[in-house]
């Protein structure tokens, strides 16, 4: 889809452009993917559409990772009769910076030098086109909005095309559409569609991610006392919570310890000859992750006390 020297990617780099540092090769460790948040042709209904081009999107500045899919609607789509999507999902560095460029983003597509560049793209072809702009409005999924045009040719009245922009943000995610079609209008409910169901894929890499597995210090030992590290997560946990499990010798079958809840466990006899490790649930809003630690060594029973002597 074009969209000239103002396209998706370049107003984006527009945006970031003050922070702007060197591209790095991989977005850091924890660093929720965008490749499973944009649409593809498998949201859509069997046939309806399919996947037409891909682009990875290097990183620079708050800007940790992106990932743009170009859809074709095999039939017009929704009552906008959208012939095409390209959904991008960029990854920022935290909420705040995703605010900030939710709200340049749409400033800049409703400047007059964006839209006149846009148009100019749009409607190449069309001499003396008719034009519709379409204001800004709210979508009323998370932080959304859409905005666009609709263009008639005046040589031809039954012929139309329009042209939507939809900027979408949940948490460090930014999410933009851009779908044209052959409607005569440009409806809410399809560019609302859109975003339900990318958000829906938002969630699901905004989960904590683990990074480093949780580790367990001390001594196998009867008596002992271990300690569980959380281990290190991307997506900013609020809370952890454990569950020790004690193991066969080999770590291969695992069983809870009732009430071994906290982030230390004191080894108890029955715990003897078997292998010891900790389960981390890490949560944040959107969710939980587990992870599992190393087994312990097998556990040791007490040194028997020290032996005593009586005298003669």
């Amino acid at each position: 889809m074009k969209a000239g020297r103002w396209g998706i990617g370049a107003l984006l780099a527009l945006v970031v452009a003050g922070t702007a540092t060197a591209a790095v090769a991989a977005p850091p460790a924890g660093t929720p993917d965008p490749k499973a948040v944009v649409l593809t042709a498998a949201d859509f209904a069997n046939g309806q559409a399919k996947d037409l081009s891909t682009k990875t999107i290097a990183g620079s500045g708050t800007l940790l990772a992106g990932y743009a899919n170009v859809i074709g609607f095999l039939h017009p789509y929704g009552q906008s009769r959208y012939l095409a999507l390209e959904s991008e999902a960029f990854v920022e560095t935290d909420a705040a910076s995703a605010t900030h460029d939710y709200g340049v983003l749409l400033h800049e597509y409703e400047t007059a030098s964006v839209r006149k560049q846009l148009l100019k793209d749009f409607t190449s072809g069309i001499k003396d086109p008719k034009v519709v702009p379409v204001a800004a409005h709210a979508l009323g999924v998370q932080q959304s909005a859409e905005l666009g045009f609709v263009v008639t040719d005046p040589k031809k009245k039954a012929t139309s095309r329009n042209f939507s922009i939809s900027v979408i943000r949940v948490d460090r995610i930014l999410v933009l559409h851009v779908a044209a079609g052959v409607g005569r209008h440009i409806y809410k409910a399809d560019a609302r569609t859109f975003a339900t169901k990318v958000v829906a894929h938002a969630a699901t890499v905004l989960v904590p991610i683990s990074v480093g597995v949780p580790s367990v210090s001390g001594t196998a030992q009867e008596g002992q006392t271990l300690t569980a590290t959380s281990g290190t997560w991307g997506g900013t946990p609020t809370s952890y919570a454990y569950q020790w499990q004690n193991c066969d010798p080999t770590g291969t079958t695992c069983n809870p310890i009732a009430n071994a809840t906290a982030s230390t466990y004191i080894v108890q006899p029955t715990d003897a000859n078997l292998t010891i490790r900790v389960q981390v649930t890490a949560t944040n809003a959107f969710g939980s992750t587990v992870e599992i630690s190393a087994v312990t060594a097998p556990v040791a029973a007490p040194p028997p006390p020290p032996t005593t002597t009586t005298g003669p």
